[in-house]
């Protein structure tokens, strides 16, 4: 009786006490897509730690870099640079982080990407689409101002024939029309 009584107040102890006996999360155990795409640093640091591989895709190609890199998270997409993550990794579809942050219109990625990476900035996808087409098609300004002074090519033409002043045009955007034509000659 005495042992059940002592064996029930440590339960009870351990119950409400700030005593924590979990171990850490293993790489297998950290979610490293959920874990970038968050912007989750100090998962990534542990999941590095713990031996995971920064290169893993998951079911439409995207790496842990492109993920952290489309979401605007400069702080997590530079620890996986620097803990070997590829920054120039491409999706299922060809793109690599450039074409979602064009996409997306994060400014401060473009730069940080620009600035950390060597990537091409006139990467084709599959589509024969480029990051200067995604920002101009979707009207981030800056971005395509950022693209071309680092040596986007506004004369690639897509598979469909588009180039990113057609498709500039076709969205009726004069601004970004008129920051490719001043940069054509």
């Amino acid at each position: 009786m005495y042992y059940g009584i002592r064996l029930f107040i440590i339960f009870v102890l351990l119950l409400f006490s700030n005593l924590s006996f979990s171990s850490p999360l293993m790489a297998a155990e950290i979610d490293i897509f959920d874990t970038a795409r968050e912007g989750d640093v100090s998962s990534i640091t542990e999941y590095v730690r713990q031996g995971g591989n920064l290169n893993v895709s998951n079911s439409r190609g995207y790496t842990p870099f492109i993920l952290a890199a489309y979401h605007g998270h400069n702080e997590a997409a530079s620890a996986l640079v620097d803990a070997g993550a590829d920054a120039c990794a491409l999706d299922e579809k060809g793109s690599n982080a450039y074409m979602g942050v064009a996409f997306k219109g994060y400014l401060h990625t473009a730069k940080w990407l620009l600035e950390h990476t060597s990537c091409d900035v006139n990467h084709i996808n599959g589509a024969g689409q480029t990051a200067l087409m995604m920002a101009s098609l979707f009207g981030h300004e800056e971005i395509v101002k950022l693209l071309i002074q680092h040596g986007a090519d506004p004369k690639i033409v897509d598979d469909q024939g588009n180039t990113a002043e057609s498709l500039a045009q076709g969205q009726g955007l004069t601004q970004i029309l008129n920051i490719i034509r001043f940069n054509l000659n």
